[in-house]
């Protein structure tokens, strides 16, 4: 049975989609602004006259409270309007950037990221990714890849300007510049919410069976083009003693498989070696004697880097699949972190060098979860499977800020943090291999 309409090409339809224009820019606003933290807590500890584990704390509680909010936030979007909730999470943000703004000390700094800029940014970032995933069924390496461009050149654009503003105007007044972007971010929302679904289904590949599937995922909106999916995921094996379950594509049944929690621990490992390089690299340059300008335009670059890898591996991920992609993305990134932290005073080319291999190892790492995550749990409760998946990043940022801080208070280097990261990136290279999505070629038996 032949499809009743010709597929539109994914290219096309990615270069000129309104709703992707809008993610692009509300993740460059929810992004921007929350990820010059690495300039702004150099600040913190200035002012307050507090050590460097302190002055991360605002950002671990924000971690841990991600972690704690994204199963009650993805659910909400499989019982909510998207637009509603992506607009409340511009509110929240707002409201986080005028409680530092009017802060009198570190702990109101601490409530404000932990409260309001959490939530604020948890929302928009599942909002974001479930409803491309949905709208861009079939194709959403690519289509993921270009929204998450939109963080990476937010964080481009705002850490050096936020580095120069702390300089001159003071961080208070650089709150009130992002509190503004945030207000304005409600725009983009309405934008990225407008129009129909974009749903791409996937091509018969051969074998009745495997039409029947599609026919019945055609019906249902769900459309996966590299790995069997929640279907799949929902006739694994459950452990002994687990009991059985009334739906078996249901997110209980779901959650318990091996496969979910084994690319949640993967997910885990990814939260380590990204936001603890991020968190940690402005820091060890001013350490080293590179310098805190060098460090903001390094981490400027290395957000570009990290858009690159982001539509670059996305797209070849959609094209070649996505366990190879990543894998050879994690190498990237191994390198890339021993380049960057194993510079010292007057090695600025090769600290350079690694943080960028490591932005565009991480982008593409970023694509190619997203994407696994939604070939293998795509379906009607794919907000909530992603809301309790969305749990394992904050955990390991946590773990490998507070490494970091802890390493650099005591010892005065970041060298345990590079051996946590690097185990980080293997544990997330077996998770991938082991777990993430096959090509159909390799998994039409399953």
């Amino acid at each position: 049975m032949s499809l009743p309409l010709p597929l539109p090409d994914p290219r096309r339809v990615t270069r000129l989609s309104l709703p992707l224009i809008g993610a692009f820019v509300v993740g460059a606003i929810a992004y921007g602004g929350l990820y010059t933290f690495p300039a702004l807590s150099v600040a913190f500890a200035e002012e307050f006259g507090v050590s460097r584990t302190v002055a991360v704390t605002p950002w671990t509680m924000f971690l841990l409270v991600t972690a704690l909010s994204s199963p009650l936030l993805g659910r909400a979007y499989d019982e909510f309007a998207d637009r509603d909730l992506l607009t409340a999470s511009m509110v929240l943000l707002a409201a986080g950037w005028l409680a530092m703004y009017l802060a009198p000390d570190i702990s109101i700094v601490i409530l404000a990221y932990a409260a309001f800029h959490a939530l604020g940014l948890q929302l928009a970032f599942i909002g974001t990714t479930t409803a491309i995933a949905r709208r861009y069924a079939g194709m959403s390496g690519l289509a993921l890849g270009i929204a998450y461009a939109g963080p990476g050149i937010g964080v481009a654009v705002a850490l050096p300007v936020a580095a120069g503003l702390i300089q001159t105007a003071g961080w208070r007044s650089t709150s009130l510049v992002f509190l503004g972007a945030s207000l304005v971010g409600v725009i983009f929302v309405w934008l990225m919410t407008a129009g129909p679904k974009i749903l791409v289904p996937a091509r018969t590949t051969g074998g009745t069976r495997h039409r029947e599937s599609e026919q019945s995922a055609l019906a249902t909106g769900l459309h996966e083009t590299a790995a069997p999916g929640a279907v799949s995921a929902g006739f694994e094996p459950l452990p002994a003693g687990a009991g059985g379950a009334t739906a078996r594509s249901s997110v209980r049944r779901i959650v318990r498989t091996r496969r979910f929690w084994a690319l949640f621990l993967g997910a885990v490992a990814i939260g380590m070696f990204d936001e603890g390089v991020l968190q940690a690299f402005l820091p060890h340059a001013v350490l080293v004697g590179l310098g805190a300008d060098f460090g903001a335009s390094a981490l400027g670059l290395q957000a570009l880097a990290y858009v690159g890898g982001q539509v670059v591996g996305g797209f070849l991920s959609d094209r070649l699949g996505r366990r190879g992609v990543g894998v050879v993305a994690a190498v990237m990134i191994g390198g890339g972190v021993i380049l960057a932290f194993g510079a010292a005073s007057g090695m600025a080319a090769m600290a350079l060098a690694g943080i960028v291999a490591h932005g565009v190892g991480t982008g593409a790492t970023i694509a190619v979860r997203s994407a696994a995550l939604s070939d293998v749990f795509s379906g009607p409760n794919f907000g909530t499977i992603f809301g309790f998946m969305a749990v394992a990043y904050p955990i390991g940022g946590t773990i490998a800020v507070y490494a970091g801080a802890l390493s650099a208070d005591h010892l005065g280097t970041y060298r345990p943090l590079v051996g946590l990261v690097l185990v980080a990136i293997a544990v997330w290279a077996a998770a991938l291999w082991i777990a993430g999505p096959r090509r159909h070629a390799r998994t039409r038996r399953v």
